[in-house]
């Protein structure tokens, strides 16, 4: 019996200095106007709506005007409109300010902070300056079919975006080729890029170019070169929407038509936002060029969709294209309309 007892008074007493230096979860303590308590983890805090991670139920998502107090185990970063970070480990949320403090740190004093002054909590490395937040999604379609017609379909597009506190950098393209009993039926690609800088919050400057062929409209390459303007009205995962414009050059080489350039002014509008509780993506992206030498010329390319995400990054998507361009060449039809299914990968 001493034996045993002295064998296990050493298992005891390391088992014990586990316990004593074993990380204790993090329980951060959010309490509603209603009155209810709920404990869990703060996420994040953006455009009016707090993330809050509980056992039961998942990340949540609650209006901040809801909120009354809010407690941390560990300091939460809220940046300011100015930039600037402040650490809190307890909030009290009145309706037009909040009292914030660190009582981790028993020498700062208690601060009164204006609702518009917050722009966010715990903010994601990318909006404090430090590299770039990479987000995209890549599309696929391939129909291969064998027996009275022999039909190939090859279908793929990209939206990338590098996101950086005061730039972003986006490329879009599309590759479309068909081949019906080995002849080619249909070819035509789209390559987008732009470059914005934020000079304000939501206002940015910038740069485009645009390559495009299609080979049945006639159309070798038209090059699409400019610099930009714009406004940010949203940008969040709940609703992002981005406007454009410009002023820029346009060249188009025809394989027939005759080859032209002009000055024009173009436009481009990026939407998206999450509906039927932020399950589905509802996104509308546009494109335009209006010939400031001959004003009747217009071309315009819109993608309109719902996106439905299935597992592991997998996406789904329903969309419908609408491409016109008054001044296609003769014998070119000035509208397209194409309906598509897609599979994809976001990220």
């Amino acid at each position: 019996m001493y034996q045993k007892a002295r064998h296990l008074i050493p298992s005891l007493v390391t088992l014990g200095a586990l316990l004593i230096h074993a990380p204790v979860a993090q329980t951060d303590e959010l309490l509603l106007r209603d009155g209810s308590k709920i404990t869990g983890t703060v996420v994040k805090r953006t455009n009016g709506t707090l993330e809050f991670d509980t056992a039961f139920a998942g990340t949540i998502k609650v209006k901040w005007s809801e909120v009354a107090e809010l407690t941390t185990d560990e300091p939460m970063e809220f940046m300011l409109s100015d930039d600037s970070l402040v650490e809190v480990t307890h909030v009290t949320n009145n309706v037009d300010d909040m009292i914030v403090e660190d009582d981790s740190n028993a020498g700062q004093p208690a601060q009164t902070l204006g609702q518009d002054v917050i722009a966010s909590i715990n903010p994601e490395p990318w909006q404090k300056g430090k590299g770039h937040k990479f987000t995209g999604v890549v599309n696929f379609a391939f129909e291969r079919q064998r027996g009275n017609t022999d039909k190939d379909e090859t279908d793929w597009d990209t939206n990338m975006t590098l996101r950086g506190k005061n730039d972003r950098f986006n490329l879009f393209g599309e590759y479309e080729k068909d081949r019906t009993d080995n002849e080619t039926t249909a070819e035509n690609w789209k390559l987008d890029g732009t470059y914005d800088y934020f000079y304000l919050p939501k206002w940015f400057t910038g740069g485009f170019i645009r390559l495009e062929h299609d080979k049945f409209a006639d159309l070798d390459l038209r090059t699409s070169v400019g610099p930009t303007i714009g406004y940010q009205w949203f940008e969040s995962k709940a609703m992002n929407l981005r406007t454009a414009s410009g002023i820029s050059y346009v060249d188009e080489n025809f394989d027939e038509a005759d080859d032209d350039s002009y000055a024009a002014l173009p436009w481009n509008i990026d939407f998206d936002m999450l509906v039927l509780d932020d399950f589905v993506t509802f996104y509308h992206k546009q494109t335009g060029f209006w010939n400031l030498e001959d004003t009747s010329d217009v071309i315009l390319d819109t993608w309109t969709g719902l996106r439905f995400p299935l597992v592991l990054g997998l996406v789904a998507s329903t969309e419908l294209k609408y491409s016109y361009d008054n001044g296609a060449p003769d014998g070119v039809d000035k509208t397209d309309t194409t309906y598509s299914l897609k599979l994809g990968y976001s990220w």
